[in-house]
């Protein structure tokens, strides 16, 4: 891999970071505003709350996906140099 190319990947690979962490940010919020305004008995807050979960389980997951990519990039370079 060229310099430039690697350059390029690791900028990517930067703002790529700071867009999942800025997600799950967002998510973490939107999860603790549904939770704090939960009526017990009102379908549209249980379904609002519901929804909330998920999209903090999926930010969640695409941030855990980035750390295995990176961990298993890192040693497949390792076992090359090897």
């Amino acid at each position: 891999m060229s310099p430039r190319t690697w350059s390029i990947t690791m900028l990517s690979s930067d703002a790529l970071r700071r867009r999942l962490d800025s997600n799950f940010e967002n998510t973490q919020k939107d999860l603790d505003s549904a939770a704090l305004s939960l009526d017990a008995f009102s379908p549209d807050d249980w379904h609002a709350f519901n929804s909330a979960i998920r999209q903090s389980s999926t930010a969640s997951w695409a941030v855990n996906q980035e750390i295995v990519v990176k961990h298993n990039l890192a040693k497949a370079i390792i076992n090359e140099i090897r």
